[in-house]
Order: C-alpha cells, then sequence, then structure tokens
C-alpha cells in the first residue's frame, strides 16, 4: 500500500455542496407569467390540499401539505418555474397554442382554386379597398399616397386598430404581397399569389403573418383568429370564392 502524498492539495469541498436549482431571489424577481384566473384557482386548489393534508394527520399528509403550499405560492406570486422552461406567458398570452413561442407570430397559408381567370380575381383584390371581402378580421383597407395604405382590423368592444401597409411586391395578374412599415407596433406580412389552370381557372394561395405586440393589444387582435386561424381563413376563401364566381 503506497503512502498519501503529503503534498496533495486538499479537495474543495465546497464546490461539491448541493445548489437549489434557481435561488428564491432569482425566483422572486422573475417575471409574472400566470394569468390572475390561474392564480386564484391555484390558491383554492391549494388551500384545499393543505386543509386535507392537515386532517389526515399521517405521514401521507405531508405530500399534500407541500404540494398545496406550492400552489398557494404560485397563486400568490403569480410565477411558474415549469411555464418559464416551456417558454409560456398566461399572463401575456405569450407563448399559446397557435402561436409561435420565441416571436408571437399567426402565421397561416391556404389556398383554393376559383373557377374564374387570375386577369379578373388581380384586377378585383389590386383595387385594395375589396380586401376586407376576403380577410373578415379587417373593417377596411384604405389607399395612401403611393404604395402606402391604410389598414383597420375589427376588435371587440367596438374599437379598432389601424396600421399602415405598404406594397411589396406587384406582378399584375400573379402576385400581390405587402407588409406593414417600420412606424407601426403590429408586424405584419401577407401575398396573394395566384397560378392559371386550364379551363379559365386559377389557384389562389394565400399567406398570412402576423407579429403580435405586447400587452392587451397584442391579446385582444389574436381573439380575432380564434384558436385555428388556418380553419376561419379556409371559411373566408371559400366566401371569396362564392362570391367572385357567381358574380356578386
Amino acid at each position: 500500500m503506497e503512502p498519501i502524498d503529503p503534498r496533495l492539495e486538499p479537495v474543495d469541498t465546497e464546490a461539491y455542496e448541493a445548489k437549489p436549482l434557481i435561488a428564491w431571489d432569482d425566483f422572486r424577481n422573475m417575471k409574472i407569467n400566470v394569468s390572475e384566473a390561474e392564480r386564484w384557482a391555484s390558491a383554492a386548489l391549494g388551500g384545499g390540499l393543505v386543509a386535507y393534508g392537515l386532517r389526515k394527520r399521517r405521514w401521507s399528509g405531508i405530500f399534500f401539505i407541500m404540494a398545496g403550499g406550492v400552489l398557494l405560492l404560485r397563486g400568490a406570486l403569480g410565477r411558474s418555474l415549469f411555464y418559464r422552461t416551456l417558454g409560456i406567458n398566461t399572463a401575456t398570452g405569450e407563448g399559446l397554442p397557435g402561436q409561435d413561442k420565441t416571436a408571437n407570430l399567426i402565421r397561416i397559408d391556404k389556398s383554393i382554386v376559383i373557377s374564374r381567370p387570375a386577369e379578373e380575381i388581380y384586377r378585383h383584390i389590386r383595387e385594395l379597398e375589396n380586401l376586407p371581402g376576403l380577410f373578415g378580421h379587417l373593417r377596411s383597407v384604405e389607399p395612401l399616397s403611393g404604395p402606402r395604405s391604410l389598414w383597420t382590423a375589427r376588435m371587440p368592444a367596438g374599437a379598432d386598430l389601424a396600421w399602415e401597409a405598404e406594397l411589396a411586391e406587384d406582378r399584375p395578374n400573379r402576385k400581390l404581397a405587402w407588409h406593414t412599415t417600420n412606424e407601426t407596433k403590429l408586424r405584419s406580412e401577407g401575398a396573394i399569389i395566384l397560378d392559371t389552370l386550364p379551363g379559365g381557372r386559377t389557384q389562389v394561395g394565400v399567406h398570412l403573418e402576423y407579429a403580435l405586440p405586447a400587452g392587451k393589444t397584442g391579446r385582444v387582435f389574436a381573439k380575432l383568429f380564434g384558436n385555428h386561424p388556418d380553419r376561419l381563413l379556409d371559411e373566408e376563401l371559400h366566401r371569396f370564392k362564392s362570391r367572385l364566381e357567381s358574380g356578386a
């Protein structure tokens, strides 16, 4: 057996001490990411679990007391480590299903075949005032000077949200694309693409993208599209098809 070398340096035991996953100060300063309704529900459920655990008067009751305490803390502080890990914030609506978690996007791509020539459809959509007939969330599109136009959305409770956009691409009988200007908080882009088919028919492809602003405005605007924005646009495209084909 070899003797211990006295020259060996002592091990720094502090480096191996168990440390919490998150410091209390970090948790306390964490951004609120639980909605008001969830906080009340968490507090009510947590209080019930604590009361149930105290009534059991057994070791198994400790589990219910601890679980209830976590929910009470969640309700009191409005913070969830689980939500933070997933990038979800129900207090602001960020990261919810149907939206891009990182940029809070609504992105929709749909297409439909309309029994009308591309020239006729292009003439219709090139008059920007007609676009609300395709996109039901719009109240109006008003042309301004040059390539710019003023878009107004139908917001709940009678309020409207307006922003400026400008044409990014205008190819007669083929494509019409637009995007918001730098002056607007709501970031958006869209395009209508026309592909000529045999028999005087046209495949109409639509791309819509909205990067929602943070806060109440973004949450309210998202409600215009509901939980299934792609389904909503599909219904609007079918109504648009019916109007053009019937000549209404």
